[in-house]
């Protein structure tokens, strides 16, 4: 099988930089690569400004002020790369809805709330050749609106958005999207916004979309406790790159970065123990040391760490991880016997059957 036919989505040492004087450039995004397959969810995740969203929103030119460069970035049948160079805007209007959705954090950024709903989605559509007239596209989208969980969906459809909740005006962005039957999804943070009780539906929805309609997904969350809960495979970020990258069963039952064992650890197991805090804080784009980023903050880190940030090391044919204590002449380390202990009981649940 080629590579083309093998993965929806190929973005090959992405770099993205942006200008904040005459000269200064700073670099946000530095050499990443991650794919996706057909009707695969995969998950970005890191602490606030690690590059996940930067990343995925260059997929549709919509980093304002971004200077963009890689090897490749193909989606389906379409080189990102040739809209890049191209002027014109028609390329982006067909990628944008038609090949990528986007579902943003907070819904109220994509819908208007002096129009209402169902018009939204019909213009959503207008151009949409599957439907003959009107009355087919608007049973279309009140049958959306159904299947993502929006009762009375009939009155819905000719109401303003203000008259909805928070988990009702998420749902409809993300039938909106859905509507237009793009190949790849993305979702970002996509449900930091709502109430604690309303995300675990919103989620739901999108294990509904990956199976009904066989649409790609990048998820992105600073939470991997939320990735961890329908993501197939996982890119950990920090500082504008990837330092691991693994199925969820090899990142939630190996995992190799002291990074990741540190996000893993910030997942609270009970109300009454206080949480994990990361030390340190992440650093600052504009003056990057020498060496590893996450140096400063890891307390495994070796003399080598604060001059030459390491590469991505194999551990398996689906994991990797930017990490020198993978180097054949580093010294052997044991993982905190918390984080151990929590490895052990998630292992046990995997292998239990239970992959959320």
């Amino acid at each position: 099988m080629s590579e083309k036919k093998e993965y929806l989505l190929n973005v090959k040492n992405l770099k993205i930089s942006f200008k904040t004087g005459r000269k200064k450039i700073i670099n946000i995004i530095r050499g990443v690569d991650f794919k996706v397959r057909e009707a695969q969810i995969i998950g970005l995740v890191g602490e606030s400004g690690s590059g996940k969203s930067v990343s995925s929103k260059s997929l549709l030119n919509i980093n304002e002020g971004a200077i963009v460069k890689a090897e490749k970035i193909q989606v389906d049948d379409v080189d990102i790369l040739k809209a890049y160079k191209s002027k014109s805007k028609r390329n982006w209007t067909k990628i944008r809805g038609k090949k990528i959705g986007y579902i943003p954090q907070d819904p109220l950024t994509s819908l208007n709330p002096t129009r209402k709903i169902g018009d939204q989605m019909l213009d959503a559509i207008k151009k949409d050749e599957r439907f003959k007239n009107k009355k087919e596209k608007i049973a279309y989208c009140i049958d959306l609106l159904e299947k993502f969980g929006i009762r009375d969906a009939k009155e819905r459809f000719w109401t303003y958005p203000h008259s909805l909740s928070g988990g009702q005006k998420q749902r409809i962005v993300i039938a909106m999207v859905v509507s237009l039957r793009p190949k790849l999804i993305i979702a970002d943070e996509p449900t930091t916004a709502l109430d604690p009780t309303v995300q675990a539906a919103v989620l739901a929805l999108f294990e509904t979309i990956r199976m009904q309609y066989k649409i790609s997904i990048i998820f992105i969350s600073h939470n991997i406790s939320v990735v961890a809960k329908f993501c197939d495979y996982i890119y950990v970020m920090y500082a504008g790159r990837i330092v691991e990258r693994a199925t969820k069963y090899d990142l939630f039952t190996n995992p190799q970065h002291p990074y990741t064992w540190a996000l893993l650890q910030s997942i609270p197991e009970d109300k009454d123990v206080s949480l994990y805090n990361i030390k340190g804080t992440p650093p600052d784009m504009a003056n990057l040391h020498v060496g590893d980023p996450f140096a400063p903050r890891n307390e495994y880190a070796m003399e080598i760490d604060f001059i030459k940030e390491p590469p991505l090391f194999k551990v398996s044919d689906s994991h990797y991880a930017a990490t020198w204590l993978l180097h054949p002449d580093s010294p052997k380390i044991e993982i905190p016997e918390k984080l151990k202990l929590k490895l052990e009981t998630t292992k046990e649940i995997f292998n239990n059957g239970n992959n959320n």
